[in-house]
């Protein structure tokens, strides 16, 4: 499957592969956009996780997000690590990532228990039993997307 390619234009503020993959591990956060069948474009914040290359997303198990990943599974990905403006020059300093891939459902329990775990410790590493708790208590109504990365591209004003 082949992705949108549009060259950089600010090709001076483009980050090497390394560096565009070293940001969407550092990102807590980023925006997932998707297309419903009508063409409308959805964008929701949400975490990640990166595990194996793939990025790593849980939501509920019926939902808009959901709705449109039926219809096309083709998403788009942006997270940024560092926004600061700068008033005096009427810039931002910043570093961003945009992903593109192919997101699906994972169906099977056990794998679902092991990528929610790495997310959740992610975010808790100090706290895996309150992250084994969660899951053991909530799996049944959690849905888990693995996005897996067809392109990324960083772009930095330090």
């Amino acid at each position: 499957m082949s992705t949108p390619s549009h060259p950089m234009r600010r090709r001076d503020r483009e980050l090497s592969g390394t560096e565009t993959l070293g940001l969407i591990e550092e990102a807590e956060w980023g925006v997932l956009a998707t297309v419903d069948e009508q063409g409308w474009p959805y964008a929701v914040p949400v975490n990640h996780a990166v595990v194996e290359g793939a990025l790593i997303i849980h939501c509920a198990t019926a939902g808009h997000k959901l709705d449109n990943l039926a219809f096309n599974p083709r998403v788009s990905y942006c997270a940024v690590t560092q926004a600061e403006t700068l008033p005096l020059e009427l810039a931002t300093r910043y570093a961003s990532v945009i992903v593109f891939g192919v997101a699906e459902l994972v169906q099977d329990e056990g794998e679902k228990r092991r990528l929610l775990r790495a997310l959740g410790l992610r975010f808790a590493a100090e706290h895996p039993e309150v992250v084994d708790q969660e899951i053991d208590r909530d799996l049944f109504r959690t849905a888990v997307l693995r996005i897996r990365i067809e392109r990324a591209t960083g772009k930095a004003r330090r």
